[in-house]
């Protein structure tokens, strides 16, 4: 910030002559009736005089301030002057807010100045990028600098101002130093990125802005004054130069952040609104809310006690156990954390396969919580009897520290329905669209003859359907896996013949790609699982294991023998979960690997399956009954007998069966689901039935426990 005297004229109109009687500086003067002479014309004329010098960047500066009553503004010094003629304070009074007002308004005009040339010269820095960036930004800086002050001296009132040829070397040499500066900490501003939302690079800008802020305005603070200081032939003094390099920080700072805040805003809305798919990251916002570990341990050692029935730990194991868990718990806390650090680059390379398909809706990404870690640890560490000595056992036995799902739209009943007539013709079936619906919903058609008929092209007709939805996801997940953006060690095909995701030629197809990235040595050859309805033993070598597993190896041309084991059992769940889900492994650019879970399933599955495992995890003690979340559900779920939650699993399966067909085009969105009331009857109300339907989990998913912790730390984000 330039710090200018006050107008010499001023000084010279009060530098009397002697024979006049006056002194030489009324600033100093104690005699009233010297003062008096000059009260009225030398204030005023003095104050007009450091007006005429505003050009239009500080008339926009003065004009803000008297509109918003910040800062020293033109119509405070009136007020001043007008208290001296009253004679309530000092002539010194008086001149030194004058003094006050001109310096203030130089420094700003300085600092807007800086600021819009630091924003250009950012801008060429980040298109330009290493050292042509620096050289670029002396020029643009220079150029834009001395532009601006030349700008502002020519719509003042002090006659040829603008063509000062000092002033204008003198701002060049100003504005490239600060163009310099400005490209070299461009890099400190980070350019939008998809998946963010609006609020979250709000908050990215402000802070990026205001770091940007605090070294681009010290660095030209002390440049400004230093050339200021030569070029002027003023005295040096360190003190000057510490005071205005501190000011100018502040100030770039409050500036930095308050631009950075807006831009990153407004660049990220145009990024969002540009961006042909959805893509959210969701981070955990309770990282630094305390957890009370040995509490946490306790409840849950205690819910596992409830729910056991020959295992329970008691007695001096008890306060053993209790003391694992208490580690683990802490451990937890610091993998959730980890995990958040790791989440954005983890979901943008997931992002960077399925992005921009017209196929994929939305694109999601969360990392593990630290109750959902620990919850998962203590289950190991119970029921696996694994200790988990160190960090690194727990971080490695977390397997879906990063969660992400594509979201896959809908086909069209018009897309639908053109695909089964075309086959139906084929075939030469005398049957309809609606005939194919019918007897999908109810395993069987009008007549015995067109079930039979039917039949026999369901599967090609199902496996239509879901080329049709999947394909493109397919194309680019294998494309991925080839090239190494997607590393994957495990493929879960969950679903019946109509619920499930992915086809047998499709999961071939990744079978495919993953041999193909092994014999390309881009990841390791290691055993391959897949889980999977699919009949795939049509390959070189097959070895029955346990668990109705087929161990068989895919061999290559080159000689490069992959090794994989598939199985059905787990396919098909008794709640009819469906998803395309697969292990992965983010390897990131710190050499640090997280491990993932990439789920590939529809928009109308993906709401449903995210509360239908509540139930399940009711019943089997994975959620206590002291969680007041699920308060109004839990002994409905406990006390249930055995044959009404068989026939509640009918009812979720059912619901599953009726949204899959919804997303493959067979039935309108707005087809009503099941009704919970045809599936449980005897020994639980109406009423309580609907708790437990689609929408009433759905309900209770989004209740807020009492027990819910929210901190918002901005202010430490900031500080960080």
């Amino acid at each position: 910030m330039e710090n200018y005297s006050l107008n010499p004229e001023l000084y010279n109109f009060l530098d009397l002559s002697k024979e006049n009687g006056a002194c030489n500086s009324l600033k100093t003067s104690n005699s009233e009736d010297e003062a008096s002479i000059f009260s009225a014309n030398s204030l005023k004329e003095t104050f007009e005089n450091v007006q005429d010098e505003q050009g239009i960047i500080g008339k926009f500066w003065d004009g803000f301030k008297n509109l918003t009553n910040l800062g020293l503004s033109s119509s405070d010094v009136i007020d001043k002057i007008e208290q001296y003629e009253q004679g309530k304070i000092s002539y010194n009074e008086a001149i030194e807010a004058i003094e006050g007002y001109q310096d203030k308004q130089d420094g700003a005009v300085s600092l807007i100045s800086n600021t819009i040339t630091g924003v250009a010269t950012a801008g060429f820095a980040v298109a330009t990028g290493g050292v042509g960036a620096l050289l670029m930004g002396a020029v643009v800086g220079g150029a834009t600098n001395a532009g601006l002050k030349t700008l502002d001296r020519a719509t003042n009132n002090i006659e040829n101002d603008a063509l000062n040829l000092k002033e204008i070397a003198k701002d060049g040499l100003i504005g490239a130093t600060d163009g310099l500066v400005s490209a070299a900490t461009a890099g400190f501003v980070k350019a939008p990125i998809a998946g963010q939302t609006v609020k979250q690079a709000v908050k990215q800008g402000v802070v990026q802005g205001a770091k940007a802020g605090v070294v681009t305005g010290a660095s030209t603070g002390a440049a400004d004054y230093t050339i200021n200081t030569v070029v002027d032939g003023k005295e040096f003094k360190i003190s000057d130069l510490i005071n205005i390099t501190a000011q100018n920080a502040l100030s770039g700072a409050l500036f930095g952040g308050l631009f950075g805040g807006i831009s990153g805003g407004l660049a990220q809305n145009k990024l969002n609104s540009a961006n042909k798919t959805e893509f959210k990251i969701t981070h955990n916002e309770n990282l630094e809310v305390q957890i009370d570990n040995e509490l946490q341990a306790k409840n849950y050692l205690d819910n596992f006690n409830k729910n056991a029935k020959t295992d329970a730990i008691t007695g001096k194991a008890y306060n053993a156990k209790i003391d694992e868990l208490n580690g683990l718990s802490q451990k937890s806390e610091v993998l959730a954390k980890k995990f958040d650090s790791q989440l954005d680059e983890a979901a943008y390379q997931v992002n960077s396969v399925f992005g921009g398909n017209d196929d994929v809706q939305k694109i999601t990404a969360r990392s593990k919580s630290q109750e959902s870690t620990f919850s998962k640890l203590a289950k190991k560490n119970i029921e696996n009897n694994r200790m988990f000595e160190t960090l690194d056992e727990c971080y490695d036995a977390i397997g879906d520290a990063i969660g992400a799902r594509i979201q896959m739209k809908n086909l069209t009943k018009d897309e639908t329905a053109k695909i089964v007539n075309s086959i139906l013709e084929d075939f030469e079936i005398n049957a309809t669209f609606d005939d194919f619906v019918a007897y999908i919903q109810n395993g069987k058609a009008s007549t015995d003859e067109m079930t039979n008929a039917l039949s026999r092209v369901k599967d090609e007709i199902i496996d239509s359907l879901k080329t049709k939805q999947m394909q493109s996801a397919v194309d680019q997940l294998c494309e991925g896996i080839r090239i190494g953006n997607i590393k994957i060690t495990e493929l879960n095909n969950y679903g019946d013949e109509l619920t499930s995701y992915f086809t047998d030629k499709q999961v071939h197809e990744i079978i495919d790609a993953y041999s193909d990235a092994v014999v390309n040595k881009v990841v390791e050859n290691r055993p391959f699982k897949i889980v999977s309805n699919s009949s795939l033993m049509d390959l070189n070598e097959t070895e029955v294991l346990a668990n109705d597993a087929v161990k068989w190896v895919k061999a290559d041309d080159s000689g490069v023998n992959v090794e994989f084991s598939q199985t059905s059992k787990g396919a098909t769940k008794v709640s009819g979960y469906t998803s395309g889900q697969m292990n992965i492994k983010h390897y990131l650019n710190n050499g640090e690997i997280v491990n993932g879970e990439l789920q590939l399933r529809g928009v109308e599955v993906n709401g449903f399956a995210d509360v239908e495992h509540i139930p399940y995890d009711i019943r089997k003690g994975k959620i206590s009954s002291n969680n007041q979340k699920y308060s109004e559900i839990y002994n409905l779920i406990k006390t249930m007998s055995d044959e009404n939650y068989s026939n509640y699993n009918s009812y979720l399966s059912d619901v599953y069966k009726t949204l899959r067909m919804k997303e493959l085009g067979l039935l309108d969105t707005n087809a009503l689901l099941p009704d919970i009331s045809n599936y449980i009857k005897d020994g639980i109300s109406a009423s309580d039935a609907l708790k437990l339907d689609i929408n009433g989990l759905i309900k209770v998913s989004q209740t807020k426990s009492s027990n819910d912790n929210k901190f918002f730390a901005f202010v430490l984000n900031m500080i960080k």
